[in-house]
């Protein structure tokens, strides 16, 4: 009992040296404690609100560089795409593939019918 009587004359202490009048004293009573935990909280929450913003930021900075990482793979296989593309497309590797692959050849002049 002694010691919390003791923590509780030093809080009060450090309270009338940072908010120059005394917890529950006469002149302030009540309003004094309530106005000195309200800034106190007030502080508190304050704090609490920067901290939360700036891990919000951190997260969506975090969020942005996996996204990045996406679209820079995606923008790769683009581009293998399109060499692809353009490789298929060259008549010179097409007459060769349907040769080696599929057997095909040119046909007689005699077999080529012409459709009006």
């Amino acid at each position: 009992m002694a010691r919390i009587k003791q923590v509780t004359s030093i809080v009060r202490s450090y309270a009338s040296e940072l908010f120059g009048f005394a917890l529950r004293n006469p002149r302030t009573g009540r309003a004094g404690a309530l106005l000195a935990l309200g800034l106190v909280a007030l502080l508190l929450s304050g704090g609490l609100f920067y901290v939360w913003t700036r891990m919000q930021l951190v997260e969506i900075g975090y969020e942005i560089a996996d996204k990045e990482k996406v679209n820079n793979a995606l923008k790769n296989r683009k581009r293998e795409l399109l060499v692809e593309i353009s490789s298929l497309q060259n008549p010179a590797d097409l007459e060769k593939q349907a040769r080696e692959r599929a057997g095909l050849v040119f046909p007689d002049m005699g077999k080529v019918v012409h459709v009006p």
